[in-house]
């Protein structure tokens, strides 16, 4: 097993970054409908963390969840897609959870924490590492965590953003979904949300 420098996984960035390409036939597929999707997330920003690009943190607004912020993880592959999501005092857990367990899988050592029903362990082998929500899992390499470890905060701060946000998207929802064109946020709107992104989300979903 390799410990990665900083350097080393800096230099992994620019392929982390590009957008999946999965066969919609062979994967997952979702409605479309904002008011009957239960799994629709407004605006959805994704974090991949594996070289696969099979495995993804994302931050936003769940309409089906009383349009609470929210972070999710996903690990999707032919077979199956697991979702776990995660509310703020979860994430921030992790938060606190990720250098400790980097540390201690390079050390060949045994590490878990513990925030309600979610929670992060090293696993037998103490080469990978379990994210759990209650029964569902997803099994992560150190390599992942280490890479997520160096940009969890960006997550943090996304999640941030959206509940400072909230009440000015849920306002801006309702307007653009009466509306052709492209609406602009009252001046008074925080500035954390693209909105000529959440216009066009919007529009596709409806």
């Amino acid at each position: 097993m390799t410990c990665y420098t900083t350097s080393v996984l800096i230099k992994r960035l620019p392929k982390l970054v590009r957008p999946p390409e999965f066969d919609n036939c062979q994967f997952y597929t979702e409605a479309v409908h904002l008011l009957f999707d239960p799994k629709r997330v407004l605006p959805r920003r994704l974090f991949f963390i594996d070289d696969d690009r099979t495995k993804y943190f994302s931050a936003g607004v769940y309409p089906a969840r009383d349009n609470r912020p929210f972070v999710e993880l996903r690990s999707v592959n032919k077979k199956r897609s697991t979702i776990l999501i995660l509310d703020d005092q979860q994430v921030n857990k992790m938060a606190e959870c990720l250098p400790k367990i980097c540390e201690s899988m390079c050390g060949f050592k045994q590490y878990g924490c513990k925030e309600g029903n979610f929670r992060l362990n090293t696993t037998g082998s103490y080469r990978g590492a379990r994210l759990y929500l209650d029964k569902q899992y997803i099994s992560v390499r150190l390599v992942d965590l280490q890479y997520l470890l160096m940009m969890f905060h960006v997550i943090q701060n996304q999640l941030n953003a959206y509940t400072l946000s909230l009440s000015d998207v849920v306002a801006y929802t309702t307007m653009a979904c009466t509306s052709v064109n492209f609406i602009e946020p009252p001046p008074n709107a925080i500035k954390h949300i693209l909105y000529p992104q959440l216009f066009e989300e919007l529009k596709t979903m409806l």
